[in-house]
């Protein structure tokens, strides 16, 4: 499994206000935002963006009823993997329950091949996602 899984991806974040994020990030850390986009959901419309400092990426989200959190807007540690499909096959065979039994597959994150990713918990209820650039 150490060949397939790369490094991290990236790390996300659930935010209010994703203009007023994106500026804080870029005015005060010097991260550059160098993707977005919007999907679609029944309550709203979820804005996504991500931004970039070195090899350190954020990922923006604003849902459209935001989330009450008690411990921040940290959502997420997203590993960098080739063939997610085998690795999801390894961590399953290990014991691994994921959040959602199939892998997400979205052409508009990151096109022209889009993403794939799918989450699972870690020891204490942390998100660990496995993350697939197409």
């Amino acid at each position: 499994m150490g060949k397939r899984i790369k490094g991290l991806a990236h790390i996300g974040l659930y935010i209010k206000d994703i203009e007023r994020t994106k500026k804080f990030y870029a005015e005060m850390l010097g991260f550059v935002t160098y993707f977005e986009c919007v999907s679609e959901s029944p309550d709203g419309d979820i804005k996504v963006a991500f931004a970039r400092n070195g090899d350190c990426v954020l990922e923006l989200v604003q849902l459209p009823v935001p989330l009450q959190r008690q411990d921040g807007p940290f959502e997420h540690l997203a590993l960098k993997v080739s063939n997610i499909e085998e690795v999801k096959k390894e961590l399953e065979s290990k014991g691994i329950v994921f959040d959602e039994p199939e892998i997400t597959y979205a052409p508009h994150v990151f096109p022209p091949k889009g993403s794939k990713w799918i989450l699972f918990r870690g020891p204490d209820n942390e998100h660990i996602e496995l993350n697939e650039l197409m």
